[in-house]
């Protein structure tokens, strides 16, 4: 059985993924009684996706944490990077042994400076051969609709991941494996840092121009950071649509960066958590291998306050 661990956007919408098969039954934790309620009696999730209808008589759905994951053998994750750490901490370390994880989380774990697979492995004792992780390029809004998406699930457990890539895949969901997990959550670390950046771009009054350079730029400096090839559908189409997208939570907050809000205000107004906020301080904390002057000049508009036209101008000027 498959417990789904998340109420956002993405949860929503992998549990509407998962539920194509007519055989799939899932438990699904949410976050609060509120969504727990509208989702029982009405089908929809209240706050995100809230027109994607949800077939609630395949879905046991609970508020109890501890209910759902002793009920469920395979575990997805489907939370903001941020929330990681506090959510499978309400629960002891030994509650989560025996069972097999699936990240769909977007970012590393901020408090750790670690990805996902490492926490768990490093926190939870969780065997890398019981680890996938899922990646897109894929948006949860397009996900619901029904648009041609394409998921990259990498696990060094060959069996896992085709596994998962099966229970994933229908008529617009379509699966690749892949073995490198640690290169797969690094590209999506580093991609939601890029987008805020192509905000910034856009939000400052460039135009296609700059940032389809500032788009390969950053497709390099990424690149320097992963010891293997990753598939282009991953690396570049993830990095493509991250900063492309009118659903990218991390552009638009690139963009009111540039408009002069705040980060704080700006996820007040929007009640949006966008990985790249935290993610900038995660790359910034790392020890990578190669420079990363775009990922850097993001890290100090975020948490330092600087200037984003000055730091863009400084990037035309010496890094595009």
């Amino acid at each position: 059985m498959i417990g789904v661990i998340g109420s956002g956007s993405w949860a929503t919408a992998l549990v509407k993924i998962l539920l194509e098969k007519k055989s799939q039954t899932l438990n699904w934790w949410v976050r609060d009684d509120a969504t727990r309620q509208s989702l029982v009696t009405e089908g929809h999730n209240p706050r995100h996706l809230a027109t994607a209808s949800i077939d609630t008589s395949r879905t046991n759905i609970s508020t109890n944490l501890a209910t759902v994951v002793a009920a469920s053998d395979l575990l997805l994750l489907a939370l903001p990077a941020a929330y990681v750490a506090d959510t499978l901490g309400r629960l002891p370390a030994d509650t989560y042994r025996g069972h097999r994880f699936i990240s769909a989380v977007k970012g590393f774990v901020p408090q750790e400076a670690m990805s996902v697979s490492q926490y768990l492995e490093h926190k939870f004792l969780i065997p890398s051969s019981d680890i996938c992780v899922v990646s897109g390029p894929s948006h949860a809004e397009e996900v619901v609709e029904k648009q041609p998406t394409f998921l990259t699930i990498a696990s060094r457990n060959r069996q896992l991941a085709d596994d998962v890539a099966q229970m994933l895949r229908c008529p617009y969901i379509h699966t690749s494996t892949f073995d490198e997990v640690t290169c797969l959550e690094l590209c999506g670390l580093a991609k939601n840092v890029y987008a805020i950046a192509a905000g910034i771009a856009i939000g400052c009054g460039y135009g296609d121009n700059l940032l389809a350079v500032l788009t390969t730029a950053a497709a390099r400096e990424l690149q320097g950071l992963i010891p293997v090839t990753v598939p282009t559908t991953q690396f570049l189409g993830d990095l493509m649509v991250t900063c492309f997208s009118r659903h990218s939570r991390n552009r638009a907050l690139g963009e009111a960066l540039a408009r002069g809000t705040s980060a704080d205000e700006h996820f007040k107004h929007t009640r949006m958590v966008a990985e790249g906020f935290h993610s900038a301080d995660v790359m910034h904390r790392l020890s990578l291998p190669a420079p990363t002057p775009i990922a850097d000049a993001v890290y100090r508009i975020l948490h330092e306050s600087t200037n984003p036209k000055l730091e863009l101008e400084h990037l035309i000027d010496n890094v595009f």
